[in-house]
């Protein structure tokens, strides 16, 4: 469902910022707050992943997939093992980094995670506490069943404690969002433990993120490799020093990170597998995705938000991030048969969402009191430019990105 945009490079510095709740007409810049090492050690997942795939028959098969994506052509873009190599390699690096961004500088989605993780890993931590006593008296504690790096393709149960923190990535088959979100767990470990976790031991972690990707296309291979480049130890240079070998570890531990693909249309899925889908999620992304849905089926597209809407608990956060201006506009509306040079109607991406969720989501109450929303929205912005550090390397060139963003809790 994802389509790839142009990105022109720009070399002007904008600063401009928005309010919470209101999308800013202005160029944006992102206050980049990442270290760039861990920057680069995302774009090194995508090499790693795919280690033998960047050579010279990569731009031809990267033209290709272009090409079938604007004439949306999305079988033949998608359809081949390597066409969604290419797609991986090529897109999902950059947009990589723009979700880890987004979600370390957004301070309404970090600290919702972050008090979520810190719930869990408080819950993990009473319970080692019990095998630790159940064991001083000599009684075994629940057996643990060893991790694997196959990722899982099941349909989730309606148990809530399965899943910990649970994110569903509507089109993320291409595997930026995992990526960028096991990034997101590395930089709370690593960065912001003392700050959000002091007072505990040195050796805490924070709780589990379990991420469901789901997509029309079947990415399972790409979500798999790159699942297993995260959970692995990368490779490390023939000449590297003693302490760099010391300090090369995976990007995120198997115990920490759980990712689940789903090939399904989420157009066309039934009412029961959306229920187990979404009934404990914390957060629901849609990245460059919502704009292809809407010019798939307005109204499918709308009926799948309000189903969104009758699942999602309390508190739960729904990211939408896609192309910006002119690149997510709707056309609703046929031409008229009697007059063909009858315009169509071009709404903006945002101004359908926004009429989905914060109007046509809302429940009727006693007469003569006001609806009672659904929806809260915590940020827009219209134009957003993310700029790829000069420092960063990578076999093949990536771009800077423009994006919109618009973030929403559920009342």
């Amino acid at each position: 469902m994802t389509k790839p945009k142009p990105a022109a490079k720009r070399k002007h510095n904008f600063t401009a910022s928005s309010s919470p709740g209101q999308a800013s007409k202005t160029l944006c810049p992102s206050p980049n707050k990442v270290p760039i090492q861990l920057q680069q050690l995302l774009v090194n997942i995508f090499k790693n992943a795919f280690p033998t795939k960047f050579n010279s028959d990569l731009g031809a098969v990267i033209q290709e997939v272009k090409q079938n994506l604007f004439h949306r052509d999305f079988q033949n873009a998608f359809g081949k093992e390597s066409s969604l190599e290419a797609y991986a390699i090529r897109w999902s690096p950059g947009r990589a980094l723009v979700y880890l961004d987004i979600v370390c500088n957004r301070p309404e989605l970090s600290a919702n995670l972050l008090s979520r993780l810190d719930a869990m890993r408080r819950v993990s931590e009473q319970s080692s506490e019990s095998c630790e006593i159940l064991s001083s008296v000599g009684l075994p504690a629940a057996p643990v069943e060893p991790k694997s790096r196959q990722l899982t393709s099941q349909w989730p149960t309606s148990d809530p404690l399965e899943r910990n923190v649970h994110i569903v990535c509507i089109g993320g088959g291409a595997g930026a969002e995992m990526v960028a979100l096991a990034g997101y767990l590395r930089f709370v470990d690593s960065s912001v433990r003392t700050d959000h976790f002091s007072g505990h031991d040195e050796k805490s972690k924070p709780g589990k993120l379990n991420i469901t990707a789901i997509d029309i296309a079947d990415w399972s291979s790409i979500v798999n490799r790159l699942y297993s480049s995260l959970t692995t130890t990368p490779p490390v240079p023939k000449y590297a020093s003693m302490s760099a070998q010391a300090l090369n570890m995976p990007l995120v531990d198997l115990d920490a990170y759980e990712v689940r693909f789903l090939k399904q249309d989420v157009l066309k899925i039934e009412e029961g597998k959306m229920q187990a889908l979404l009934t404990d999620a914390t957060i629901v992304t849609l990245m460059f995705t919502l704009n292809e849905l809407y010019s798939t089926s307005i109204s499918a597209t709308t009926n799948l938000l309000l189903s969104m809407t009758s699942i999602l608990k309390s508190g739960s956060l729904l990211l939408v991030v896609d192309s910006p201006g002119s690149y997510s506009t709707i056309n609703l509306g046929k031409v008229s048969a009697e007059d063909d040079s009858s315009p169509q109607k071009k709404y903006p991406m945002q101004w359908l969402l926004d009429h989905t969720l914060l109007e046509a989501a809302t429940i009727n109450t006693d007469q003569g009191k006001p609806q009672e929303k659904q929806w809260e929205k915590l940020y827009s912005h219209d134009s957003t430019w993310f700029r790829l550090p000069a420092e960063l390397t990578y076999p093949i060139t990536l771009e800077d990105m423009r994006y919109q963003i618009h973030l929403y809790r559920r009342s």
